[in-house]
């Protein structure tokens, strides 16, 4: 999937769903960050704000 696709997706508006445990979105962080592309490192970046922090 093209950067320009990534973030068509990341940016259109939607009503949000829960589909994902704390501990899951915490693991797509981790892989996102490892990934390192701009739009990845975006998400990434995203979401971990959305978490609360750590224990």
């Amino acid at each position: 999937m093209d950067e320009v696709r990534l973030w068509a997706l990341i940016e259109t508006p939607g009503e949000r769903q829960p589909l994902l445990t704390i501990a899951e979105a915490r693991a797509v962080v981790a892989l996102l960050r490892r990934e390192g592309s701009p739009v990845a490192d975006e998400l990434a970046a995203t979401l971990a704000r959305r978490l609360p922090a750590e224990e």
